[in-house]
């Protein structure tokens, strides 16, 4: 065997499967991107106390003439009577947003990891929120982890998965 061959195929190997697994790995997430035009989620609440509820929320986003990305949502969830909530989010610097939420008392922060998304703020009844949004391969499709916690005890969590439409 040549000596000279050996580690030449084993470089030209080892590119051929880096590149292979870049090709495949999602891009950093763009959260503007993704939520303008319509997408749509499905998932589990699961409160503390109670059973899973399945969830459907329908969403139209777009991004304002001042930059601002408005989307608006049409949330179900079993048993409940669907409500609308609105999300305005600006990015005020590189991978983090700020902006508010109708059913949020205060500010709501995001900041992009890659291709996860943070989103944090308190819900009317000091209920803490930390959302976790990550894009799949193909960018079509967010799967969406939310802990909801009163008085630092965790009291429901959401698993979503959210569809670009």
């Amino acid at each position: 065997m040549n000596n000279r061959r050996y580690p030449v195929a084993v470089i030209a190997g080892s590119l051929a499967l880096a590149a292979s697994a870049s090709a495949q790995a999602p891009q950093p997430f763009d959260p503007v991107a993704f939520f303008t035009g319509a997408t749509q989620g499905r998932g589990e609440l699961k409160e503390l106390l109670g059973k899973p509820r399945k969830t459907n929320t329908q969403s139209v986003g777009r991004v304002d003439k001042d930059g601002w990305l408005v989307l608006d949502q049409k949330v179900a969830v079993e048993g409940d009577p669907p409500r609308i909530r609105r999300w305005r989010l600006k990015q005020t610097a590189p991978g983090k947003y700020s902006g508010t939420l109708s059913d949020a008392k205060g500010p709501v922060e995001a900041e992009v990891r890659g291709h996860t998304v943070k989103i944090r703020y308190v819900m009317k009844g000091n209920i803490k929120v930390e959302q976790e949004l990550t894009a799949q391969p193909g960018g079509r499709v967010v799967v969406n982890r939310g802990t909801f916690r009163k008085f630092g005890m965790k009291v429901a969590i959401l698993k979503e998965r959210i569809e670009k439409r």
